[in-house]
């Protein structure tokens, strides 16, 4: 899917984090994957438990969350209020009494629920509740003194070149949708 007609607004929205015991073995896996892949030394980085700021590495793209936020809530707020049009003009060519005899009344309703319903999943996308294990994992390795791997594929030919490659080499993954 094409960027501009994404809900999401980062351009690298698929992460894969694993733990290591040491540095060497992360460093190695991660110069495996920018070797034996399509994923470029920018989208691959080693956390280490003496960084002072691992979620900037976690999560890079503030700007890309902003333009989910604007993206999704214009998006599915848009086509919820189509799609509780399109229930209004439905139950309308029924016949139901209290549609048809307050039609403006109705469609008014209709539409307005389905702009709330849209803007309660474009929440859902907005918070990506995917991401939470992908952070929880990394920052609870990171706190015991571990190192994380991370990977911020592109696309999701990428994200399975990852996995392939760190699931050769028996590491545990966590991973975004």
């Amino acid at each position: 899917m094409k960027s501009s007609m994404s809900l999401t607004g980062e351009q690298e929205s698929h992460k894969v984090a694993a733990v290591f015991d040491t540095e060497s073995d992360a460093r190695g896996t991660a110069r495996a994957l920018c070797e034996g892949t399509s994923l470029t030394d920018d989208q691959v980085a080693v956390l280490s438990p003496r960084d002072g700021h691992p979620g900037r590495e976690l999560e890079p793209e503030d700007q890309g969350i902003w333009n989910t936020l604007v993206r999704s809530h214009v998006g599915l707020g848009a086509g919820g209020v189509v799609a509780g049009f399109v229930v209004f003009l439905v139950l309308s060519a029924l016949g139901i009494g209290f549609i048809s005899q307050n039609s403006v009344v109705a469609a008014s309703v209709l539409a307005a629920l389905g702009l709330m319903v849209g803007l309660l999943l474009a929440g859902a996308v907005t918070i990506r509740p995917d991401h939470t294990p992908y952070l929880m994992k990394a920052q609870s390795a990171l706190s015991k003194g571990k190192y994380v791997l991370t990977v911020h594929a592109s696309s999701t030919q990428q994200l399975q070149e990852a996995k392939s490659l760190l699931d050769t080499r028996n590491v545990k993954t966590v991973q975004t949708i």
